[in-house]
């Protein structure tokens, strides 16, 4: 899930080095938490009775790895963020002594063993569709939840549009941050 204050948007967004294990190849479906989305879908379980005894898996529009969600941050707030891969060995103890070490929260040795896991789709659970909600695609709100992580030269700069995209693809950009 994604929203305001998540572990996904934000730990990307806001560490200058990023430590971890599986060089980002998670692969996931991220489903946005405050919209409509999940809790439309929680409300409609609780009260509809035909959804008594169902499995629902609540899930996003399309799979993302984490480097393709990192590689979207990092354009939305125009930096480049370090993303420091690490042995799964070595940084699973490192991670679990930081977590009991430090009153604020790194890492954990369990985030370290998720990073190997894909997110897997049961087929015959039943999905947001099912409750008749459309969820939301992640690429649409990262530029309402990163606003406040781009620098005050790029705060006020809209969205790139699709054609923007597409033009900034064929050109190297050379850029010296101080």
């Amino acid at each position: 899930m994604f929203g305001f204050e998540d572990n996904l948007l934000l730990k990307l967004a806001s560490v200058l080095n990023l430590f971890t294990a599986n060089n980002m190849q998670e692969k996931f479906w991220p489903v946005h938490l405050q919209s409509i989305d999940v809790g439309a879908a929680l409300e409609k379980m609780l009260y509809d009775d035909s959804t008594a005894g169902e499995t629902f898996e609540l899930y996003g529009p399309r799979e993302y790895s984490l480097s393709q969600i990192a590689t979207m941050v990092d354009n939305e707030i125009f930096k480049k963020r370090r993303h420091i891969n690490l042995p799964k060995a070595v940084l699973k103890p490192l991670a679990g002594v930081l977590n009991k070490a430090l009153w604020w929260h790194t890492m954990s040795a369990d985030e370290v063993e998720r990073e190997f896991l894909d997110q897997v789709i049961d087929p015959t659970a039943k999905t947001l569709k099912d409750l008749n909600i459309e969820p939301g695609d992640i690429a649409n709100f990262t530029y309402h939840y990163l606003q406040g992580f781009r620098s005050q030269n790029y705060y006020d700069l809209p969205p790139a549009t699709e054609k923007e995209k597409r033009e900034d693809k064929k050109y190297i950009h050379v850029l010296d941050e101080l």
